[in-house]
Order: structure tokens, then C-alpha cells, then sequence
């Protein structure tokens, strides 16, 4: 087993081409899901867990070993899933791999799901004006929306920044709107304890 090139690796990652293929398995597994090609990678290169250009080696090496596959989405993205020996091979030996790089990188692609979910559910507008820009953050509800806020922001960073922040938790967003506007802080308290 080579070492993998470490460029972007943080102290922690994985050091070997065996580790990333078997944590690529282990994330597929537990998910049980398909997840986009690139949302695999980025839950690598985010997190410091591996590089890009090993991770993707690595995936297209369970391709071509039949460890994972490759489907179309409904939203025509290709992802990847477990195929029964990818899943065989994760719980064979999960236990190889750190505890602590297995539950940071399955937080990791578990939130991408959140988020995409919240994505869905809820709605960002970024609309350029002459002074700036407009920002406006959408939760949707069975019936009427439960929130619309328009803000104005200098540059589209900040609207970037915001809208992370708003599609992470919009809930947090709309207690804390609602706790601001009517002064009562009770709801919000243990909200601003949250990581």
C-alpha cells in the first residue's frame, strides 16, 4: 500500500489508498442511499479526510473492482452506491479505520443530505439592486409560507455567508426572528447554546 499524496490532508486523514477506499464503502453503506459523485468528494476535501484527486482515484477504483456503482439520479446527477460487495467490505472493515474519521466523515454526508433536503423545502433569492444586494430567505410551509425576510447586503459574500447559515437551520432563523420581534427570548435561550 502506497501513501497518499497529503496535499490537503489534515493530521488525522487518511494515510493509505486501502483507508480511503474502505471509508468510501463505509460512508456508502450507512447512508444507503446514492450520493452525488461530487458531494462524496467534497465530504472528503471538507473535512481533511483526503485529497481530491486520491478520493476520486479511489472511487474509480471501487467502480472498476465492483465495491460501489454508478447511477443517475432522478435530478440526472451521477451518484454513487454500495453494491453488496462494497457493503460486505465496510463491515467487514470499518473496524480498521479511526472512530473518529468514520463518524466525522458520515456527520459529514449525512448533513449534505439536511441540507439538500432543506434546499428543497426551502428558498433562497440573491436579486442585484443598485445599492447592493437582495437577499431573500423563503421557509415553506403546507399552507401559506412561514417566513419571508428581505435583506439588504453590500456584497454577494454576505449573501453567500447568510444563505449557508439560513439553509443549515432555518428553524433556528425563525424562532430567532420571531424571539427578536416580540421580545420574548425564552424560545431562542437554548438555541444560542447550539454548536
Amino acid at each position: 500500500m502506497s501513501d497518499v499524496f497529503r496535499a490537503g490532508v489534515e493530521p488525522g486523514g487518511l494515510t493509505t489508498d486501502y483507508e480511503l477506499k474502505m471509508l468510501i464503502c463505509y460512508i456508502l453503506h450507512h447512508i444507503d442511499r446514492p450520493m452525488p459523485i461530487s458531494a462524496l468528494i467534497e465530504v472528503f476535501v471538507k473535512e481533511g479526510i483526503g485529497n481530491y484527486f486520491e478520493t476520486a482515484s479511489a472511487a474509480s477504483s471501487l467502480v472498476k473492482n465492483g465495491h460501489i456503482a454508478v447511477e443517475t439520479s432522478q435530478d440526472n446527477q451521477r451518484c454513487y452506491v454500495a453494491t453488496p460487495l462494497g457493503t460486505s467490505a465496510a463491515e467487514t472493515f470499518e473496524k480498521d479505520l479511526p472512530l473518529s474519521v468514520r463518524d466525522r466523515a458520515l456527520e459529514a454526508a449525512q448533513r449534505y443530505f439536511v441540507i439538500q433536503e432543506r434546499r428543497t423545502q426551502n428558498k433562497t433569492d440573491i436579486k442585484k439592486v443598485h445599492d447592493g444586494y437582495l437577499l431573500t430567505l423563503t421557509i415553506k410551509d403546507v399552507g401559506s409560507d412561514l417566513l419571508t425576510l428581505t435583506i439588504l447586503l453590500p456584497d454577494l459574500t454576505s449573501c453567500e455567508q447568510i444563505k449557508t447559515r439560513f439553509l443549515s437551520d432555518p428553524i433556528v432563523v425563525y424562532k430567532g426572528v420571531v424571539a427578536l420581534l416580540t421580545g420574548n427570548y425564552d424560545s431562542v435561550g437554548s438555541l444560542l447554546d447550539e454548536p
